[in-house]
């Protein structure tokens, strides 16, 4: 006699588009789930007719109530490497070593489906800590299931769902640095970075750029930041006696040109240059205090209140041979 198979969890999970660990959630009526997500489990629950098996409800009481997770460990999320980023993960790992954590460094898959794998291998390790690292664009499926993991950004990036987030305040950065500017008598101050890391500030240099022009027509450099001769022409054609940058090239372009520069960063800022320091270290240690704060609570899943730290700069002047 042929008998048709029981619905599994799943069977539930794969039919509303949810991970099984959100089923089993549903089923155990954690209140950590949003109500629409329940909503879309109930109702794949009804349509496959499923029915918890009881040894299985059993065995996950046991482990709910044996493993609330390993509190000794966090993970960081690494989206892409390069210098500032480094120097970021450098703060993550002082403060974990310096709160009693271990951490494990991943990268993070492109994939859905790498990403599905790797969600489920840190909720089965019983890992409950998350630092996302530094990117200008999002990597992270939206689909990814928060339930179980506290997580911290460490970037402008506005992931979604919204996530705790760490990072510089570039917006007050170039606001100091036009500020300066301005008390030097600078009337016509241009801003000179590339498209690519502008956009690493969520456009916050830019926008303090244009709200802070006072009456001046925008000066934007946008050619290649590289091309000598290109920036060149641009600085006589808008008669500049400021700029704004980043970039080494561009402030090499300023040398046959009575100009004063301030870098909106330290990183490739000359020794004699008034520059805005950030500390990206900071904001690695911040996230993980944060981290530490919401483990320690369990406080798990996507925030009903997004906390966001900026982290203030400050405007490095160089100092004057005696």
């Amino acid at each position: 006699m042929h008998t048709s198979r029981r619905a599994s969890l799943r069977d539930v999970a794969k039919l509303a588009g949810v991970s099984h660990v959100t089923v089993s959630r549903v089923v155990r009526e954690n209140n950590t789930v949003a109500a629409a997500t329940i909503a879309k489990v109930q109702a794949a629950i009804k349509q496959l007719n499923y029915k918890p098996d009881p040894a299985l409800s059993a065995l996950a009481a046991y482990r709910s109530n044996s493993n609330q997770g390993n509190n000794s460990q966090l993970v960081y999320l690494e989206c892409e490497t390069n210098n500032y980023n480094q120097t970021v993960f450098g703060g993550v790992k002082s403060e974990t070593e310096r709160l009693g954590y271990s951490l494990a460094l991943h990268e993070l898959p492109t994939t859905r489906k790498h990403q599905d794998i790797l969600q489920r291998t840190f909720y089965h390790q019983g890992i409950r800590g998350i630092l996302i690292g530094p990117s200008h664009t999002s990597k992270l499926h939206p689909n990814w299931d928060w339930t179980p993991f506290a997580a911290v950004s460490l970037s402008n990036l506005l992931h979604k769902p919204s996530l705790h987030a760490v990072s510089s305040d570039y917006f007050t950065g170039a606001t100091l640095a036009i500020k300066y500017l301005r008390k030097q008598g600078i009337q016509r101050i241009g801003f000179a970075v590339n498209a690519h890391h502008e956009e690493r500030t969520a456009h916050r240099w830019l926008g303090a750029y244009l709200s802070s022009l006072d009456g001046q027509k925008p000066a934007i450099y946008s050619d290649k930041i590289n091309d000598t001769k290109a920036v060149k022409r641009w600085l006589q054609s808008e008669r500049l006696d400021g700029l704004l940058t980043i970039h080494r090239a561009a402030f090499d372009a300023t040398s046959s040109f009575n100009l004063s520069t301030v870098f909106l960063s330290q990183f490739e800022c000359p020794a004699t240059i008034p520059c805005i320091s950030y500390a990206p270290q900071a904001i690695g240690v911040e996230g993980v205090r944060i981290i530490h704060h919401l483990c320690l609570n369990h406080q798990f899943g996507i925030p009903t209140e997004v906390k966001s730290v900026k982290l203030h700069p400050h405007l490095h002047e160089p100092e004057l041979p005696i």
